[in-house]
């Protein structure tokens, strides 16, 4: 009389097999948890769809600027699990060879960037004459730039201040970067505008 010993054997296989495979999961999970949870990933900000009409010397003594910029601003949250809200307002400033001659608010304290989504902001920004303080080297500097038709020294910084929800409640961080525009004044005939329809991404800081 012979007895049949596969079947046990192939039941205890199966049962270490589904056991092993429940203990993987369990393990996959919490390590999603905690990447989703107790990892924050920084808001990547980026500058898109700018276009710039002018940017030249102006006023009686050539020393003032005659500008004509806008562009969107972009706040992409990375987070699996966390939103981001603004506990400051969100400023934006531009300058030229670091200089600083237009500035504005963009938002402000409490809008939120939702989970994997994108918050966008409008900036726009122009003047006939207004008073830079560019210095002699600015100024050379522009005048430089204007004759290449690059202006390489043309960049935008955002500032602010966030919290991520709903983990990190008590906390907030610093949000800072410059954004290195560089527009190429090669207008099209017959018109001044230049659109620049690349996505420009943004240093932190």
């Amino acid at each position: 009389m012979s007895h049949d010993t596969t079947a046990p054997g192939c039941a205890q296989a199966c049962c270490n097999c589904c056991c092993n495979w429940v203990v993987t999961s369990i393990i996959i999970v919490t390590v999603m948890l905690i990447a989703a949870y107790a990892v924050v990933l920084p808001l990547r900000i980026t500058a898109e769809d700018a276009s710039l009409g002018r940017l030249a010397l102006a006023g009686p003594n050539g020393t003032a600027l005659a500008y004509n910029l806008s562009l969107t601003v972009g706040l992409f949250n990375p987070n699996w699990a966390m939103r981001a809200e603004l506990t400051a307002p969100l400023e934006s400033e531009l300058s030229f060879a670091g200089v600083r001659f237009d500035g504005a608010r963009l938002s402000d304290a409490g809008r939120r960037v939702e989970i994997h989504e994108t918050t966008r902001f409008c900036v726009e920004a122009g003047a006939q004459s207004a008073d830079a303080a560019l210095g002699s080297a600015e100024l050379a500097e522009l005048v430089k730039e204007t004759a290449a038709g690059l202006f390489e020294s043309l960049e935008l910084k955002i500032t602010g201040r966030l919290r991520y929800r709903p983990v990190h409640a008590g906390g907030t961080r610093r949000l800072e970067a410059r954004c290195p525009l560089k527009p190429r004044l090669a207008p099209p005939p017959g018109t001044h505008m230049l659109v620049l329809d690349r996505v420009i991404k943004c240093h932190r800081l």
